[in-house]
């Protein structure tokens, strides 16, 4: 999860900015015009017209009003969604939060407005393909900054054009494979590991033990890497795209989306299980703490992590835990242990330890503030540290649970 949760960082800073402005404005997006001066950008932002785009076909235009809809209705909560396709949202899950604020920058201003570039055809008749960018505009209205680049898919529904997710598109031809519930749809760049996959299925009957939860259908999209990932995603550029070696993520209809050239990633499949148990509302320190406890982290296990942050402290005797006990300031150990996924874990090992898996449940069940469920553990943002200082001492868990 290391690559969203630091897009996730960027968000959350931008989604605190715009909740102290005034609320978007609604209704239909003017024509924008020819040339659109950094010094005018106004919310919602227009879309342009990239001039090579054929806007006179029927489908087109259609595409072009449902993308228009999009752009001005997204920040919009009280607005109806009559621009995104439900089957699209029942397979994929939610639309991406990078989709949503494309146009804002990281103090929460709107400078990237949104271009047209092309739309493009696909091997399916009532379908296209709409290349849009974001990108900050100089004064004379050329691109000098591009941030995002992402290719909606365009299909024809019951309700009009509507837009999707373009991964069913991306993903056609690749081959796939069952192992157990789980599906694999392999990327072209990856080789299929039987023996992982046949280790991911193991930890996935170890999961339902731990959890109560009887297996479920997975579908699990088997990437080379970030790059590979996101261009599956959709995304022709992203700021992340090139920042990390590995990285992926689940969402919330049983996908795992995995660059790390493998076929296990038992660190997501917690998440796909924790959604199962106890819902989305749970503390998210503590359920990347539980994920990397029972399925590692950043190629690593959870008994290398915990050494790394023993290490850590033993260096830093005024830490204060407590200021990362949240996934929003993502802070790093050697560039490969999240202190708050570290923190994280150490706690739900004390308390599996000193309570057992019940109150564990209860804690990640009780909502997104752990603090008044953790004070009958013993356990207070004034003495964490303290605490946590404390399990570490003791001998670290000798696997998953």
């Amino acid at each position: 999860m290391q690559l969203w949760n630091v897009l996730f960082m960027h968000i959350s800073l931008t989604l605190a900015l715009l909740a102290c402005a005034s609320a978007p404005q609604r209704g239909t997006v003017a024509e924008p015009p020819a040339a659109l001066a950094q010094d005018s950008v106004t919310w919602p932002m227009q879309l342009s017209i990239w001039p090579g785009v054929d806007t006179l076909d029927a489908f087109n235009a259609e595409a072009i009003a449902c993308l228009r809809r999009f752009c001005a209705k997204k920040l919009d909560r009280e607005a109806g969604n009559d621009y995104w396709d439900t089957a699209s949202l029942a397979r994929f899950g939610n639309i991406d939060q990078e989709l949503f604020y494309a146009e804002f920058d990281s103090v929460g201003d709107p400078k990237y407005p949104p271009t047209l570039l092309r739309i493009g055809p696909t091997e399916v008749a009532d379908e296209r393909l709409l290349t849009v960018r974001w990108a900050r505009l100089n004064s004379q209205g050329v691109a000098s900054d591009v941030r995002y680049v992402f290719d909606f898919l365009a299909r024809r529904t019951s309700d009009g054009v509507r837009l999707a997710s373009p991964i069913e598109h991306r993903s056609r031809g690749w081959k796939t494979r069952q192992v157990g519930l789980t599906r694999y749809v392999i990327s072209p760049q990856h080789v299929f590991s039987p023996d992982q996959a046949d280790e991911q299925r193991a930890d996935i009957e170890r999961l339902s033990r731990f959890f109560g939860v009887e297996p479920f259908p997975i579908t699990y999209y088997s990437c080379a890497d970030p790059t590979d990932l996101f261009r599956l995603k959709g995304y022709q550029v992203h700021p992340l795209m090139h920042v990390f070696p590995t990285g992926g993520r689940a969402d919330d209809v049983d996908n795992v989306f995995c660059g790390n050239d493998k076929d296990i990633y038992t660190h997501e499949i917690v998440h796909l299980y924790c959604s199962k148990a106890f819902g989305n509302t749970t503390p998210g320190f503590l359920e990347e703490g539980l994920a990397t406890l029972l399925g590692g982290s950043s190629e690593h296990d959870y008994s290398w992590h915990r050494a790394n942050l023993a290490r850590w402290l033993a260096a830093h005797d005024t830490i204060d835990l407590s200021d990362f006990a949240k996934t929003t300031v993502p802070f790093y150990i050697n560039e490969h242990t999240s202190v708050p996924y570290a923190v994280g874990a150490l706690l739900c090992e004390r308390i599996l330890a000193s309570a057992g898996k019940d109150a564990l449940f209860a804690l990640l069940a009780g909502g997104e503030d752990p603090w008044p469920a953790l004070e009958p553990h013993g356990i207070t943002r004034k003495n964490l540290t303290e605490e946590l200082r404390k399990q570490l001492q003791a001998a670290p868990p000798e696997r998953m649970p």
